[in-house]
């Protein structure tokens, strides 16, 4: 008899034993937790607007003040030569003082006659300018070419440089304004004369504050005028500087 209650108490055991390990087994997994919810994301600063370029074109724009004369001074000739000084490949004869601009020095214009060291050397006439710092140090800036060949050799026929007051006088300007009548397209301001050339009449060169009739940009330009020996006058040749 206390062998069979022993044999039910131990069965009753495992059954327990059994039932509690079925439930241990089937509790259920630990919730997970909720993932957490992304930020948004930070919405992107707009780009920075870029600051507009320069504007590029006349040196005459942006500050600079012509010069009450075009006579190349001594000082002026050294200044240059201590720019360009160290630039290869070509020489660099100022015709004319254009004009200048006031920043942390100041900025200086020259005309130029430009010729390439080659074999076959080109002169051509270029605005070149010049900055000069507070110390007195001086470094080119921008050199604007116009292709125009400037032609002198000072032979019989041929063009001759304009002596060095180069100023537009009053009778230059008479011939300029003569060769004016009935021009149209562009206005011309001469800053002064670079060349003569003797023909049947006389040829002359000028540098010209280009102003356009529509209000647009000014500009520089070389024209050229030639006057017969009836004192007729007419612009024939007119070549831009490139911005």
């Amino acid at each position: 008899m206390k062998k069979m209650i022993l044999m039910l108490l131990c069965a009753a055991m495992l059954f327990s034993l059994a039932a509690c390990g079925q439930k241990s087994a089937e509790q259920p997994a630990a919730e997970e937790a909720p993932a957490a919810e992304e930020a948004p994301a930070a919405e992107e600063a707009p780009a920075a607007e870029e600051a507009p370029a320069e504007e590029g074109g006349a040196f005459l724009l942006g500050g600079w003040t012509p010069a009450e004369t075009p006579v190349v001074t001594v000082d002026m000739e050294n200044l240059l030569g201590k720019a360009t000084e160290k630039l290869l490949g070509a020489t660099y004869a100022p015709v004319a003082y254009l004009g200048s601009q006031l920043v942390a020095g100041r900025n200086h214009a020259f005309l130029c006659r430009v010729a390439t060291v080659t074999a076959q050397p080109a002169e051509t006439y270029a605005i070149v300018t010049v900055y000069e710092d507070l110390e007195g140090n001086a470094s080119v800036l921008d050199v604007y070419d116009s292709g125009a060949e400037t032609g002198i050799n000072d032979l019989p026929g041929g063009w001759s440089q304009a002596g060095e007051d180069n100023s537009v006088n009053a009778e230059l300007q008479a011939i300029f304004d003569k060769a004016m009548e009935g021009y149209t397209g562009m206005g011309f301001k001469p800053l002064a004369l670079l060349a003569t050339q003797l023909v049947s009449g006389t040829n002359y060169r000028f540098v010209c504050e280009t102003i356009p009739v529509d209000g647009g940009e000014h500009g520089c330009a070389i024209v050229t005028v030639y006057a017969d020996l009836d004192g007729n006058a007419q612009i024939s040749d007119v070549v831009p500087f490139a911005a």
